[in-house]
Formats: C-alpha cells, sequence, structure tokens
C-alpha cells in the first residue's frame, strides 16, 4: 500500500511540474527602441518591454525566451513561422491575420521639427507643400491612421529616409540629414534624457486626437489559444494592479507634460 502511494504521489507531483511548465518555450522578438528596450550604462539589456516579459512569464508559468531582432525580421520570421510573439506592437489589420493582440500601453506619435521650420509646417498639409523637406522614419514602423497616410504620400514622392532603428534615426535627424523624424512619445522622452538640447526640437501633434496602442502580439499559428488565454489573463492583472505602470515610471517618469 505504501509502495502504491508513493508512485501515486510520484506520479500527481510529475504531472504538477508538468503542467507549471507546459507553457512555452516561446521565443520573443525585442528591438531596441527607447525606453522599451535599451543597453543601460554598463551596457546590459533593459526596457519596458523587457521588464513587462520578466513579470509575464513570471504570472503566467509560460517560458519566454528574448531573441534581440530588428523589427523587420520580426514580423518576417512571425509570418515565416519562425518566431512565437513580440512586444509594444502596433495593431494592423494586416497583422491581425497572424496575431492575436494583447494591449498593454499606449502613446502619442509626434513629429520632431527643426526650430526654423515649426512656425511654417504646422499641419501634415504644410509639410507635404513643401516639397524640399524629407521626413525620418523607423522602418518596419506602424502609424496612427492619419500619419500613416500622410507617410504614405510622401513616400510616393521619394521624401522618405528609413533608418533601422529608433537610435539611428535620432542620430541621423541631429546630424542634420532630414527635416523632421517620427517620434512617439517614449522615445521624444528618452532622446531628451540623453542629450537636453534635443529640448530645442519642437515637437508636434500632426494627429492629436489618435493614440498608438502597444500590445503583445502571439502568433495564432505557433501559440495554442490556451496559453495565449494564461498570457492575457496575466497581462490584465498586471494592468489592473498597477505593475505596468510602474514599470512605465521606472524608465521614463512622469510624462504627463509631453511634449
Amino acid at each position: 500500500m505504501r509502495s502504491w502511494i508513493a508512485a501515486l504521489a510520484a506520479t500527481a507531483a510529475c504531472l504538477v511540474a508538468t503542467s507549471a511548465h507546459a507553457c512555452g518555450p516561446y521565443s520573443v522578438g525585442l528591438y531596441e527602441y527607447s525606453a522599451l528596450y535599451y543597453r543601460d550604462a554598463q551596457g546590459r539589456w533593459t526596457g519596458i518591454d523587457k521588464d513587462v516579459i520578466d513579470e509575464l512569464a513570471r504570472r503566467s508559468g509560460c517560458k519566454l525566451v528574448a531573441r534581440t531582432e530588428s523589427r523587420v525580421r520580426i514580423w518576417a520570421q512571425i509570418g515565416a513561422g519562425q518566431m512565437d510573439m513580440t512586444v509594444s506592437a502596433l495593431m494592423t489589420p494586416e497583422r491581425e491575420l497572424l496575431v492575436e493582440f494583447i494591449p498593454y500601453i499606449e502613446s502619442r506619435q509626434y513629429v520632431v521639427l527643426r526650430p526654423a521650420l515649426a512656425g511654417a509646417l504646422t499641419t501634415p498639409a504644410a509639410f507635404l507643400a513643401d516639397s524640399k523637406r524629407r521626413l525620418i522614419v523607423v522602418r518596419g514602423y506602424a502609424f496612427t491612421p492619419t500619419l500613416e497616410s500622410w507617410i504614405a504620400t510622401l513616400r510616393t514622392q521619394g521624401r522618405i529616409d528609413d533608418a533601422p532603428d529608433q537610435p539611428t534615426a535620432v542620430r541621423i535627424f541631429k546630424a542634420g540629414r532630414g527635416d523632421a523624424v517620427v517620434l512617439g512619445a517614449h522615445s521624444l522622452a528618452s532622446a531628451r534624457r540623453a542629450d537636453p538640447s534635443f529640448a530645442s526640437f519642437v515637437a508636434m501633434s500632426y494627429a492629436p486626437h489618435e493614440r498608438s496602442i502597444g500590445a503583445l502580439a502571439l502568433s495564432r499559428q505557433r501559440v495554442p489559444q490556451q496559453d495565449r488565454d494564461r498570457m492575457r489573463h496575466a497581462m490584465d492583472e498586471m494592468l489592473r494592479d498597477g505593475t505596468v505602470e510602474s514599470i512605465k515610471r521606472r524608465h521614463l517618469g512622469d510624462l504627463s507634460d509631453m511634449p
């Protein structure tokens, strides 16, 4: 009897252990972008998205394995069935076919201009009308509807300069290549903190009533519905108890005075 009970206990322990680790491992594509994901003074990767993923893994019990890639490569790999999920993704109908979105962060998108131009280029139409002006954007980034349409028009006119990532976009803008750059509020705050002189540039909201919503993007092909539900429940808890807001403030401080 004792041996039988011991065998049952061992089996139960094994089942519990299996259940606890049944979610994953899943690859998570992270990309360098201002306070969302960056290297600290010691060269270690940190940021809002890293902290969110670490806490999500802890609460959900899912094994999440971070991989640093460019945004373009992440979406190419998700589309090819070679990556399971990514972070702070902007929701579009095309992406919705590939992934299930779990929103967790909200921001505005700003057009940052040189001071000498800001007085004249107060609207998307004014920028379009000045055919000499060029815009820098991060390749693969999705924009709010008004900005998406405006940028598409500029692109057909050959007036877009694509940067591979956000730090490069800021760097080439500061170097005088391009007349404006599109940055989210988090990126703008990080750029100003890293270089106080960046505050001399003028941040304008060309779409003041639109917000960009960042979400986890979980592959419909590679992540079963039960695990997507498991992570959604954990994220809902993190939003409800203020954990996500606390993580944001840890890396950004107070953004209430933007821009």
